[in-house]
């Protein structure tokens, strides 16, 4: 009986430090690689759904922790519509990270639908690409061939609010 508890206790011991050996530590924390591929873009017809006057912007992806400390910030330009891919490392489990545009002087401000937060915890997800949905703004005032295009395009009108 003796021999078999030391046995079993010897297979308890072994799983018990396999588990820590396996548990990620600080340095593979800062060396992990996820992707974080979406589209953004300009409306300056109010459509809320890309047209050919759409324009693309350039993008942020920016982790902070807490109220205001940013832990991390990576600008991507995007291809001619819209798409990007940044290359995220480290661990940002314990933040919140968001995509944004550029904030750049230009006209295209409004944004048409609530921010975009990344799924940065490893539960449950095993890609390392993260995929978000597309982020579009608007301009404040509707651009004349808008007008143009609605007609094209069968719509009533255009809601420039």
């Amino acid at each position: 009986m003796a021999r078999l508890f030391t046995v079993v206790a010897l297979i308890v011991s072994a799983f018990c430090f396999a588990s820590v050996l396996a548990a990620p530590n600080d340095a593979s924390r800062k060396d992990q690689i996820f992707f974080v591929n979406g589209q953004i873009y300009c409306d300056p017809c109010a459509f809320q759904l890309q047209s050919r006057l759409s324009k693309p912007l350039k993008v942020t992806f920016e982790c902070t922790k807490g109220d205001k400390n940013v832990t991390f910030v990576k600008e991507s330009t995007t291809d001619k519509d819209g798409f990007y891919n940044i290359k995220v490392q480290g661990y940002h489990e314990e933040e919140v990270c968001m995509v944004k545009p550029v904030n750049t002087k230009g006209t295209c401000t409004t944004f048409m639908e609530n921010n975009i937060i990344v799924p940065t915890k490893m539960e449950g997800v095993v890609r390392v690409v993260r995929v978000v949905k597309p982020l579009a703004f608007r301009t404040k005032t509707i651009d004349e061939e808008c007008y143009k295009l609605a007609n094209e395009l069968g719509l009533d009108k255009i809601d420039d609010n």
